[in-house]
């Protein structure tokens, strides 16, 4: 009985290792034709980020920023001016004018 059991282990192990390289195999994308892709996207990337491309883009988001923080002051200044106008309407309907 131990035989067997010892027998059906080594079946199904080998049975798997089987499966698993006949399912590597059924990859319908070779890895030499990938390559090849590969290849060729770098081949047309190649040169296309240079330097002063990077230094526009930092440029550009640095216009960015200060436009942000100048909405931002805008922002605060028109809150403060809100809040000014609420507390004088406020007061003034708490005295009944």
């Amino acid at each position: 009985m131990s035989d067997l059991f010892q027998l059906a282990i080594i079946a199904v192990i080998l049975l798997g290792i089987f499966i698993a390289w006949r399912a590597g195999q059924a990859n319908p994308e070779g890895t030499g034709r990938l390559a090849r892709r590969i290849g060729n996207v770098e081949k047309e990337l190649q040169g296309k980020a240079t330097a002063g491309d990077v230094a526009a883009v930092k440029t550009d988001i640095a216009a960015v920023k200060a436009k942000v923080d100048a909405e931002h002051e805008l922002n605060k200044r028109t809150f403060a001016a809100v809040q000014r106008i609420e507390s004088f309407l406020i007061e003034k309907a708490l005295k009944g004018e």
